[in-house]
């Protein structure tokens, strides 16, 4: 496992043995989000949070692509339903984990193929027990996207979180069209040298001039977005 992978599990074990030292129960585990929350939680649902901010006024609704548990899907949902910003979620994953390995992929992560496999179920389970409606399950593999493939239909922002070059790059080149100007196209592992999401962001911005690189946060999570400047 990658050095940074080990050392941030060491801390959620060191979290969890806290827990169990004071003998917090599991409800009190779930409610004190101030102090089970380590830094990279707390960083990814305040930039999140800003994100949303940011786009609430933007053309179009929300997609994610790359879903996994549905992490990412329920916190961006909750965000939304918080603020009362009216935007659909939508959710694209093929429920089959890390498969789409290429010469662009970086041999560190090839020690997770097959690995991250979402549930659908369960990522349904989750939205309604929390009764959100406003939500589309798309089961598509990114792959085999094409240009097109959203019709006329208008994002604000894409939440990009499949870590792998070739459903990165041919996500980016379908939905170009439909961001918004104004819109953001942010990404989970855009400047991870583990993952090859950077190689295709490279290679998308070499053919498109449209958009703005800007860095969030070089070592947590989100840390790249592009902002849509022009059509």
């Amino acid at each position: 496992m990658h050095l940074k992978h080990l050392i941030k599990k060491e801390k959620y074990k060191r979290i969890v043995n806290l827990k169990k030292k004071y003998k917090f129960s599991d409800f009190e585990l779930v409610t004190n989000y101030g102090l089970f929350s380590g830094d990279t939680n707390l960083f990814k649902t305040l930039a999140i949070y800003d994100i949303l901010k940011q786009t609430s006024k933007v053309k179009g609704d929300i997609i994610e692509l790359g879903i996994h548990k549905g992490n990412t899907s329920l916190l961006i949902r909750k965000i939304l339903s918080i603020f009362k910003i009216r935007k659909k979620l939508y959710l694209l994953d093929h429920f089959k984990g890390l498969i789409h390995y290429n010469k662009e992929d970086t041999k560190l992560s090839e020690k997770f193929k097959g690995k991250f496999v979402g549930k659908k179920q369960q990522i349904e389970a989750f939205l309604n027990f929390f009764n959100f409606k406003n939500y589309k399950i798309i089961n598509k593999d990114a792959t085999t996207l094409k240009p097109g493939f959203f019709g006329k239909k208008k994002f604000s922002l894409a939440y990009f979180d499949m870590d792998l070059y070739e459903p990165t790059i041919r996500a980016l080149e379908t939905i170009d069209k439909n961001i918004s100007v104004g819109g953001l196209i942010v990404f989970d592992e855009g400047h991870k040298r583990l993952w090859s999401e950077r190689f295709a962001i490279q290679d998308f911005l070499k053919k498109n001039k449209k958009y703005k690189k800007i860095y969030i946060d070089k070592n947590r999570q989100p840390d790249v977005m592009l902002k849509k400047i022009k059509k």
